[in-house]
């Protein structure tokens, strides 16, 4: 599944595969994380299904967790490239409580802004001399909702990015995944599947 890079407004696709594993390789790891680390299985079991019991009673059904747009949060607050000045960024994130924000031009993605990014902004502030341009970050990755969960998880590893927008063919934003949406689903439901 091809990821869409968009850089200052111009998109384009990138083909991305997962780097494969040699089964022998992972085997070595987890033999290696397993010496270093003693894991309680049957702690980590019970956790599962204590989890999967509180699903029960509340009424949650798990279902099975495979593309972007079982993941992705949705609506996403953003902000016009016209009103993206670093005071309305970061009062923006802080009202929504939000540490990433899609930065748009006549409603498609332009590029994002992160808290990170604000406040380099603010601890080098003589280096940018008001250059609007270095407020957000105009090369952004996306991703479409059929996009793969286990690719994108590689991508943001591998671009060490904390999110990924999901867009449509017209690159309206639809959704984002975050590190802590993917964080999430491992933390309840374990590494091996996915599940929300």
């Amino acid at each position: 599944m091809p990821f869409i890079f968009i850089d200052r407004g111009r998109p384009s696709t990138i083909a991305y595969k997962a780097p494969k594993i040699r089964h022998d390789d992972a085997l070595s790891e987890i033999q290696q994380t397993s010496a270093t680390h003693e894991i309680n299985h049957s702690q980590v079991s019970q956790a599962q299904s204590y989890q999967s019991q509180q699903d029960k009673r509340q009424g949650k059904q798990p279902k099975a967790v495979f593309y972007a747009q079982d993941i992705m949060q949705s609506p996403v607050i953003f902000l016009d490239v016209a009103e993206a000045s670093i005071e309305n960024i970061w009062q923006t994130l802080q009202q929504h409580g939000i540490k990433h924000l899609v930065i748009t031009q006549k409603d498609v993605l332009h590029g994002i802004c992160s808290e990170r990014d604000i406040l380099k902004r603010l601890a080098f502030s003589e280096h940018y001399e008001n250059q609007k341009s270095d407020i957000y970050q105009a090369k952004v990755f996306a991703a479409t909702p059929q996009t793969d969960i286990h690719q994108l998880a590689h991508m943001m590893f591998d671009q060490h990015i904390g999110c990924l927008p999901i867009i449509d063919e017209q690159r309206h934003v639809l959704g984002m995944v975050t590190r802590s949406d993917l964080l999430k689903l491992t933390s309840h439901y374990g590494p091996m599947e996915f599940w929300a």
